[in-house]
């Protein structure tokens, strides 16, 4: 699996390379993006991007193992404070982003902005921050619980970081957004559904079929799905950015590209630094400190993503920061995190490596 290890260890390069391509070679990631299957999720329909998410997170479930987690259960403090932690920050971070874009001169912009950030620090915690606690040697238990928690409360905490979104876009936000409505309709149905069908449901799955193949079988079959989780993870980069990047390229905003850049920038900073702050503040020993920071800091991009281009595919300006955030968070980790180490196993070395 020598070729599996090194597209791991360059996934960041190979994302920029799928951005590039959907920037410069838009039209089959928009048709496979405009694929839908005859199943509605809410009030849309099941897409191609969806389905790939729920194998995603259906091959993150087979990764778990859950007698590992019981340690973590029995001592709940910090669980309940990183996930209480992802689910509260957008509902700090996003009214101060609104109010400070209110001079910005294109209130859709402005606005468009907001939704997308708010769509991925609505998001779980991302299954790839056990990966990276597992090379900076931090309480990897904790962190897969805390994707696991964060993840079984994302049909409530989705749906309440779009309804945020929508009061601060309305007319007593930036500014009148076309999309508020369809913000609304997201907050009431879509979102709810989506993070159940695409989310939840698929990794408790994987979960409930590892406990069903045993461990000896899961062994043999992960490292195929260590292949599927890299394919999938590239496929919805190209999908993802197709839409927004070959509109950004076809009609260029320099100004809107810095922007976006820049407050994605600064959100996922201070998302770590927020982790970071709490660990110290909880006294936390330096395993659960980088635990604590990762979850904090990472959100699940993929799935912030998809929900963006079912719902909001003709306004580039809310999938940029996803896409943005979606890279820099991986930066960031790394740096928050310990230099990788050449040996690995446990069960952060069978978690896949999500965004």
């Amino acid at each position: 699996m020598d070729v599996v290890e090194a597209v791991q260890r360059w996934l960041l390069g190979l994302m920029l390379a799928c951005y590039l391509l959907a920037g410069v070679l838009p039209a089959p990631g928009e048709a496979l993006r405009g694929l839908t299957l005859p199943f509605p999720v809410g009030t849309g329909a099941l897409t191609v991007s969806m389905v790939l998410l729920a194998v995603m997170l259906f091959n993150a479930g087979l990764g778990v193992r859950v007698a590992d987690l019981r340690g973590v259960v029995s001592r709940p403090v910090r669980l309940v404070l990183g996930v209480a932690a992802n689910a509260l920050l957008p509902l700090l971070v996003l009214p101060v982003v609104a109010l400070g874009l209110r001079t910005w001169p294109d209130p859709a912009e402005a606005e468009g902005l907001v939704v997308g950030l708010m769509l991925v620090l609505a998001m779980p915690i991302a299954g790839g921050a056990a990966s990276w606690g597992q090379n900076a040697d931090a309480n990897v238990p904790l962190v897969v619980a805390m994707v696991l928690g964060s993840t079984l409360l994302s049909p409530l905490t989705v749906p309440l970081g779009m309804h945020l979104a929508g009061h601060l876009v309305g007319p007593g936000g930036a500014g009148a957004l076309d999309d508020t409505t369809t913000v609304d309709v997201v907050a009431r149905a879509g979102a709810g559904a989506f993070t159940l069908v695409s989310v939840v449901l698929p990794c408790l799955a994987g979960i409930a079929v590892r406990g069903a193949l045993g461990e000896d079988l899961i062994r043999r079959v992960l490292p195929a799905v260590k292949v599927v989780n890299l394919v999938n993870v590239l496929l919805l980069c190209y999908i993802n950015a197709a839409g927004a990047l070959g509109q950004t390229l076809a009609h260029p905003d320099p100004d809107l590209l810095v922007l976006a850049l820049g407050l994605s920038c600064a959100v996922c900073c201070l998302a770590f630094s927020c982790g970071r702050w709490m660990s110290r503040w909880t006294r936390c020993d330096q395993p659960d400190g980088i635990s604590l920071t990762l979850a904090t800091g990472m959100n699940n991009s993929s799935a912030a993503a998809v929900l963006a281009a079912c719902w909001f595919s003709h306004r580039p300006e809310i999938l940029l920061p996803i896409l943005f955030y979606s890279l820099l968070q991986k930066i960031v980790a790394g740096v928050a995190a310990k230099p990788p180490r050449p040996e690995s196993g446990g069960v952060a070395a069978e978690y896949a490596r999500l965004s």
